[in-house]
């Protein structure tokens, strides 16, 4: 099929009475909508749009959280003909402001006025604004007055987009400057589900799918497709922080998150395994070690011995099984994109049955580039390139990709898919090598290995996986082009960091890092930032990365003296001391 919107039509003919969308009410019930009532909405709701001045063409950007009526105004908004932009409501007022001005937004559908309030004179562009929750201003057309309209189109009167119309922009997440848009037709997201459907297997009849991540997410908001694609129950999550909540009464099939998601789970995973004592402890720890010995016999292609397998039944009975129902009863496997994940975190998912999938992904390639599969995976990969990218490793080891699923420019920027791209492959900015089994390996990115002033080439991501080991951290952000040392920026978690027991957090980090770092790698100072990185703060992009220009520039002031402290101590007898100082 050529459109996502074939895929929703097809489901609705097909399996009109089978669930298709979940929303959870406030009594803790999960309401479903047909395939079929999916449908007559999307028709009925396009019908409002075009009655308020919706265009082919025209651009309608979605500001709200995750729910029926996200998708019911995405669907409806693609069959106008409009493209549809996806903004995540805790980014800064400045940069969604920007983004409606790149775009020449035409129409907005926005979860409630306090979104308005943060978008400004950016929104009076709008031919008209649908508020999800109930406005108190006239100028708002109220989401309950248009969503279950009778206003419908006869279904073979409605003229569906074509292949290579366009559907969607996608914004970069902006962690070395401003946004850019990406403009991605039809047929391209059709590809892209596609491609995914025939890598991963199979869903099974009924399975179900969980969105929680901000459908301003491109790979979510693929998944979501793939969803319907494959005629997937999607399970809506509004609020990112409870869905470990909700997982256990969904009990998805499939799970995507972002390392940082992972990562915080294991913490705590290990957190409550080390709180056992004695008998309870050893047990716990044998039960990993058994699972991650039985993951190996596995994966390596030869059936674990009779031995084995009478161990890991009893150590899955007593330990295993508890830490896998915490995805419920029917998880095939977890998927993890966005930035690589340190290997001790997927170690420990594989253990107790949970692998945890890398993949490969670009906002400026809709197509995944490569993904590991639950047939063939290997950690400290991100997998092997799926078949519709075409992939080519420059001498100085950067990856190029072209294919289908590229993008031709971005929005607004004439000229500017010929600067970065040579030969119709663009430049991904990223390093990368294939094993002798034709897995992929990312070894940096070019915006985060800096060169002090010493002249060593040092890969920032990885140094920061490390501090991030210690429980008490947050994030970390390493710092020092140009210096004659590093420096790391660290935020402590609410849970378990103090910012005033410095001499214990200093000692730590000294152990840690002297263990497990090499001597030129190893930070000689960090900046305690009392308060945490956010979205709202202009720290972090919706999907949780580091902004790391923000945050640079947000805390110069602290940086520079600790950089000085740092030079002093080198003048006198203290030199090799680790300073830390915190940042209020």
């Amino acid at each position: 099929m050529e459109t996502v919107l074939a895929f929703l039509k097809d489901q609705a003919h097909r399996n009109p009475a089978k669930p298709a969308i979940f929303s959870r009410a406030d009594a803790g019930q999960w309401l479903s909508v047909s395939w079929s009532e999916v449908w007559a909405r999307v028709i009925a709701l396009s019908g409002e749009f075009k009655a308020r001045g919706l265009a082919p063409g025209d651009r309608l950007a979605i500001i709200a959280a995750n729910g029926l009526e996200w998708e019911l105004s995405h669907f409806a908004a693609l069959a106008t003909g409009a493209i549809v932009i996806g903004l995540d409501s805790h980014d800064t007022s400045e940069r969604l402001s920007n983004v409606l001005q790149n775009a020449s937004v035409n129409a907005l559908v926005i979860g409630n006025e306090k979104i308005l309030a943060k978008l400004g004179s950016a929104a009076e562009q709008a031919k008209f604004v649908v508020c999800l929750s109930p406005p108190s201003s006239a100028n708002l057309i109220a989401w309950q007055r248009i969503s279950h309209s009778n206003q419908r189109e006869p279904g073979t009167d409605l003229v569906l987009p074509k292949k290579d119309d366009p559907a969607t922009i996608i914004y970069t997440s902006g962690t070395t400057g401003e946004p850019k848009g990406i403009l991605y037709n039809h047929g391209q997201l059709a590809l892209a589900c596609e491609a995914i459907i025939a890598t991963l297997p199979t869903p099974r009849p009924n399975a179900r799918f969980i969105c929680w991540l901000p459908l301003s997410n491109l790979f979510q908001r693929v998944m979501n497709l793939c969803g319907v694609a494959s005629g997937a129950a999607l399970y809506m999550v509004a609020d990112p922080l409870k869905v470990m909540d909700f997982v256990p009464e969904i009990e998805p099939d499939v799970f995507i998150g972002v390392p940082r998601f992972y990562e915080k789970l294991a913490t705590g995973i290990k957190a409550k395994l080390a709180a056992e004592t004695g008998v309870k402890a050893s047990i716990a720890q044998s039960a990993l070690a058994l699972g991650k010995r039985y993951a190996a016999a596995k994966k390596s292609g030869n059936a674990p011995s009779a031995l084995l397998q009478f161990q890991y039944s009893i150590a899955d009975r007593l330990v295993l099984r508890r830490l896998r129902r915490l995805f419920g009863k029917r998880l095939q496997y977890l998927i993890c994109g966005s930035a690589p994940i340190p290997v001790w975190i997927l170690e420990l998912f594989e253990s107790f049955g949970c692998p945890v999938l890398e993949a490969y992904g670009l906002s400026e390639n809709i197509l995944p580039i490569a993904m590991n599969t639950p047939s063939a995976y290997r950690f400290g990969t991100v997998g092997k390139v799926i078949a519709q990218n075409e992939i080519k490793i420059a001498d100085d080891g950067e990856l190029l990709v072209r294919g289908g699923g590229l993008f031709n420019g971005y929005y607004g920027d004439p000229g500017s898919f010929e600067r970065v791209s040579t030969g119709g492959f663009y430049h991904t900015g990223d390093f990368g090598q294939f094993d002798d089994q034709g897995f992929l390996k990312l070894t940096g990115r070019k915006s985060e290995i800096i060169k002090t002033s010493a002249g060593r080439r040092i890969a920032l991501p990885a140094i920061e996986a490390v501090l991030r080991e210690l429980s008490w951290i947050d994030h970390a952000v390493v710092i020092g082009s140009g210096r004659k040392c590093l420096a790391a920026l660290v935020t402590l978690d609410p849970q378990r960091g103090r910012k005033n027991d410095l001499a214990k957090l200093r000692d730590e980090i000294t152990a840690h890092i002297r263990a497990r770092l090499s001597r030129y790698e190893q930070p000689a100072a960090a900046l305690v930032v009392a308060r945490p990185f956010t979205i709202d703060g202009g720290e972090l992009t919706p999907n949780l990365k580091l902004r790391r220009g923000e945050i640079e520039n947000k805390y110069r002031s602290g940086i520079e003296r600790l950089f000085q402290a740092l030079d002093r101590i080198a003048q006198s007898a203290e030199s090799g001391e680790f300073l830390i100082e915190v940042y209020e």
